[in-house]
């Protein structure tokens, strides 16, 4: 597994459609950005849709030397050679999915507050976790703050890298950044205007710049 990837602002899909053109449109000006990891969330979409969609991204990311992580879906994973898989540690055995997926295949794992899930997570071999929602998000239901001190003591205790995720955005990104997190996901607070290439070169610039 590719650790380079794991590093910088981790762009993740829109769940809403707007129009077939007009999401992958937002895709590939995210992907030829200069980004190392993207990640599909196919939430809301039919079988064929999420299909015909991985199938294009995957071809794109792969041209670009991005690395494609699919949300969930780990029905997916054995179709590309190397396709990561992000789930919540809560809905799978880890250890289970290490076992039948090999360790040169990238899983990131969903641990929300709790520093012992990441620990669990990488004893059974995660390749990163990620905390949050570090502020307010509207990309989840049901979601609790998590306090940005565990991305701190995180750092300290694990030996993977470490992602934030959950409301961030331009405004509140170099807070964020000065927690040292290895990698930043953000959904909205890339796509919430038309200039969003723009705006995420400049925040890939300002996690360049600004990382400690």
């Amino acid at each position: 597994m590719e650790k380079s990837h794991l590093k910088g602002i981790y762009p993740v899909s829109l769940g809403w459609l707007d129009s077939d053109s007009g999401y992958l449109d937002r895709c590939l000006q995210v992907i030829h950005s200069g980004i190392n990891i993207f990640q599909f969330r196919p939430k809301c979409f039919s079988f064929r849709r999420r299909n015909r969609y991985l199938k294009f991204l995957y071809l794109e990311c792969n041209k670009n030397n991005v690395k494609l992580v699919i949300n969930d879906h780990e029905s997916e994973i054995n179709k590309y050679d190397d396709l990561g898989l992000h789930v919540s540690f809560k809905d799978i055995d880890l250890k289970n999915l290490r076992e039948k997926f090999g360790e040169e295949r990238l899983i990131g794992i969903s641990c929300y507050q709790s520093i012992e899930i990441a620990k669990q997570a990488e004893l059974f071999g995660a390749s990163y976790v990620s905390f949050g929602s570090m502020y307010k998000t509207e990309n989840k239901k049901d979601f609790t703050i998590c306090d940005h001190k565990v991305i701190i003591k995180a750092k300290s205790i694990l030996n993977i890298p470490i992602c934030a995720i959950g409301g961030i955005n331009l405004n509140n990104l170099s807070e964020q950044i000065k927690l040292g997190p290895d990698m930043i996901a953000l959904i909205d607070g890339i796509y919430d205007d038309d200039e969003f290439p723009n705006k995420l070169k400049l925040m890939m610039n300002k996690f360049e710049n600004e990382k400690i």
